[in-house]
This record gives C-alpha cells, structure tokens and sequence, in this order.
C-alpha cells in the first residue's frame, strides 16, 4: 500500500492542489493538514481514497493535455 507520504509526492508531482484531492477523495482538508504535521495517521481507507483521486485526477491532467 502506498504510505501517505507517497501519496503528497506524487500530488505534489502532478501540480495537483492538496484541496483538489481532498475534495475528490470527500476527505476533510483538516485530516490532510494533520497527517502531514505527523499529529495523525490515517486509516487505511482514508489512503485509498486519496490514492484513487490523486491517480484520477493525474489521468484527467493528462487527458486534457492531449
């Protein structure tokens, strides 16, 4: 599974905003700030959503792109 850490880089990667991927998860922005001030950790559903919209999200940045 891909760690939270993984899963900032390859947002940050992509030129995504931490927003766009919470919204597109339906994750809380605060639950982001938090787990990247290391004060939680997420769940690993929590993982897997952001996961899912930070992969959907680059294929919609590179769809656009073509």
């Amino acid at each position: 599974m891909t760690s939270f850490e993984d899963i900032d880089a390859r947002r940050a990667s992509a030129g995504l905003t931490r927003e766009a991927v919470c919204r597109r998860a339906g994750v809380n922005s605060e639950t982001w700030r938090r787990t990247a001030k290391g004060r939680t950790q997420p769940n690993l559903r929590t993982l897997i959503k952001l996961d899912d919209a930070v992969t959907a999200l680059e294929r919609e940045k590179q769809e656009a792109g073509n």
